[in-house]
């Protein structure tokens, strides 16, 4: 029976993903998590904004841009100095408060993350988050730690676009196939019962297969409502792996699990307590997708009970660590800043969206460096509270 190119059709799918769209991802995620935005040069001019920004000054964009950028203070110190704009340039980024100067209006509270780019011609990225509004700002970091999250199931799945294609493909090659074969038979007189049978018996399960998938994506991409339910945090864990199948296998990564927690029942948002592991994992496989031919490529993912005492809560353990080579320490240290990455289509904020899912979660999200037992690379660890322990 004939078969499909699938490998034309992947290279089809992964040339889509192209500047223009991670563009557009890169916008969406901006969008959702930040109400303004602009960009200025060094002498602090505005070179382009949105029309957020423009509504938060309460000006036209002819009397904003090309203009200096109106006064903004930022909270804080670099060397016992007051920080300033200036300060930012030369530490590459920085989160925090800021209040907004507007010419005839009150100043505004704002939330502002700050960021230089890297490009030959320097610039300065201001986000801004308007912190007035009815809701207090407990729920507003709620809100704005979910949308946060949906951002990075959004990304991810993007950059597993490949990945899904090549894995719905082959259901979709095996049903076609059966399916010619069934048609060749009848037209040929050939079509015994038994054989018949067998041969939509397949389809069924092959349509059975591709439906799992396509669940699978859906359930992990569908915004939460975050609610935490009880799960057992293994079954959050071989759902991770699933997901993160296609590219592990392309790849040849071995995955070992060791899930020595006899206690493993939380209470979490369990769709945002998989994409941390999802994470993780994607994280270790570009890393060993990068290691020459003969070496082995290994994920290892263990559990285990760490028991509380006194007013400490029991909480389980989860590490990933795989076979790559040691982080660089120049990474080390940024390993948690936003927008730090090296994928080429990544948005840099799969760590920081992680570290803040499991801190919501009441747990810890850490980097162990390069572990001295096997499989002997970078090792990542996270802590959840368990179900008998007070959240």
């Amino acid at each position: 029976m004939g078969g499909l190119n699938q490998q034309t059709g992947d290279e089809q799918v992964a040339a889509q993903i192209s500047a223009d769209d991670r563009a557009e991802t890169y916008g969406a995620a901006l969008g959702i998590l930040f109400d303004a935005t602009c960009v200025i040069d060094p002498s602090l001019t505005v070179l382009d904004c949105d029309d957020g920004f423009l509504k938060l000054l309460e000006l036209s964009e002819e009397q904003v841009v090309g203009q200096p950028i109106p006064d903004l203070n930022l909270t804080g110190s670099v060397d016992g100095e007051p920080i300033t704009l200036r300060h930012v340039a030369r530490l590459g980024s920085w989160r925090g408060h800021t209040t907004l100067a507007r010419k005839e209006h009150p100043e505004l509270s704002m939330d502002t993350l700050l960021i230089k780019s890297s490009g030959e011609l320097p610039r300065l990225h201001l986000f801004f988050r308007d912190l007035r509004g009815p809701l207090s700002v407990q729920v507003g970091e709620v809100d704005h730690q979910h949308a946060l999250a949906q951002v990075g199931r959004l990304s991810a799945l993007a950059e597993m676009t490949s990945g899904i294609a090549h894995e719905m493909n082959q259901p979709l090659a095996a049903i076609v196939n059966y399916a010619n074969g069934c048609v060749s038979l009848v037209k040929q007189g050939r079509a015994e019962d038994e054989v018949l049978i067998r041969a939509l018996t397949a389809i069924a399960d092959q349509s059975q297969r591709a439906a799992e998938i396509i669940r699978r994506m859906r359930a992990f991409a569908r915004r939460s409502d975050g609610q935490r339910e009880p799960f057992h945090l293994t079954e959050l864990l071989k759902d991770a792996l699933s997901l993160s199948e296609p590219h592990r296998r392309r790849v040849g990564i071995e995955v070992q699990c060791e899930f020595l927690a006899t206690n493993d029942e939380i209470v979490a948002d369990g769709i945002q307590i998989e994409q941390v592991m999802l994470h993780l994992i994607r994280n270790a496989s570009d890393s060993l997708a990068a290691l020459p031919g003969d070496r082995p490529r290994i994920i290892r993912v263990s559990t285990r009970e760490l028991v509380g005492t006194g007013i400490e809560s029991s909480m389980i353990e989860t590490t990933v660590t795989d076979s790559g080579a040691p982080m660089p320490q120049e990474q080390e240290v940024r390993l948690f800043a936003p927008f730090e990455t090296t994928r080429e289509n990544g948005l840099g904020l799969g760590l920081v969206i992680s570290r803040s899912i499991v801190e919501a979660h009441g747990g810890r999200l850490n980097y162990l460096g390069t572990s001295e037992s096997p499989p002997g690379g970078p090792s990542f660890c996270f802590t959840l509270p368990l179900k008998a322990a007070p959240i």
